[in-house]
């Protein structure tokens, strides 16, 4: 055989026209071009890879909607990326006392609601406080929501993604047009704990 240096002619092959083998002299530049070349497709395919799992991870698995809260929560959770939890409480339509009845978290359904919900629920105004979890500092707003005859009928609480920029008066604002979002879909209390299908 000889050596290649360009195209490949049909009186370069063999008898039958398969090559079956063919020195090839690669320079030591060309060598290192394919090298570099081969590790950014490496690279670039490991970083794919990453992300798809970030993504993956970053994935909100909400309970499924048994009553008109949780879809409203699940639907509202979709639409609002900038969310990372969103629950509602209330009191019940039996009892006076207030749980958690629709969350992002299966674990939160039914949990006796805590000291911020329950101070928006005497006050009636938005409650703003700085949390932080894992070392992220967020905003966690409660918000009231009102039926349809301006009577407060729950809290809408929602955590917002960590934003280092974000203030609380922005987010006790964004909380209150998300909460103004999910209001304008409940006319009551009752349809609140509507079984959906």
């Amino acid at each position: 055989m000889k050596n290649i240096r360009g195209l490949l002619s049909a009186r370069d092959l063999p008898q039958g026209g398969i090559v079956h083998a063919i020195s090839i002299r690669i320079s030591k530049m060309q060598s290192l071009v394919l090298t570099m070349l081969l590790v950014f497709l490496c690279a670039a395919a490991s970083s794919v890879q990453s992300t798809a799992r970030q993504a993956q991870e970053r994935t909100i698995h909400v309970p499924v909607a048994k009553i008109y809260a949780q879809k409203l929560v699940n639907e509202t959770l979709a639409a609002h990326p900038e969310i990372m939890g969103l629950e509602i409480s209330a009191t019940s339509l039996k009892k006076d006392e207030c749980t958690t009845i629709a969350s992002d978290e299966q674990l939160g359904i039914g949990e006796k609601c805590d000291q911020d919900e329950y101070h928006v629920m005497k006050t009636d105004k938005p409650f703003a406080d700085k949390t932080t979890d894992n070392g992220q500092e967020f905003f966690d707003v409660n918000v009231p929501i009102h039926d349809a005859n301006g009577k407060m009928m729950a809290v809408v609480g929602v955590d917002f993604k960590p934003d280092p920029k974000q203030t609380a008066a922005q987010a006790t604002e964004r909380a209150q047009q998300i909460a103004k979002e999910i209001e304008a879909k409940v006319s009551s209390k009752e349809k609140l704990y509507e079984p959906v299908s």
